[in-house]
């Protein structure tokens, strides 16, 4: 049971990390500048942008610590045998 969740946080992991490496090397070829003149512009921060990877976080946090919390508890409360 606790392998389970083991490799449950172990792909979750994997899988956002791969995400955020996949972007990285996508946006930084795409707009990669040679000259160094280039100057960003300001950005202003989008409300529902900013309340999405804040909360999305948190749930899959929440799963894993409820998830976490069901194996302790399942093999707390079982007898030897």
């Amino acid at each position: 049971m606790s392998e389970n969740l083991y490799f449950g946080v172990l792909a979750i992991t994997a899988f956002f990390a791969l995400i955020v490496v996949v972007y990285v090397v996508y946006f930084a070829i795409k707009y990669r500048d040679d000259t160094g003149d280039k100057v960003g512009a300001p950005v202003t921060g989008w409300m529902p942008l900013e309340i999405g990877w804040s909360l999305i976080p948190f749930f899959i946090s929440i799963s894993i610590f409820v998830w976490a919390s069901i194996i302790l508890f399942h093999t707390q409360n079982t007898s030897p045998k």
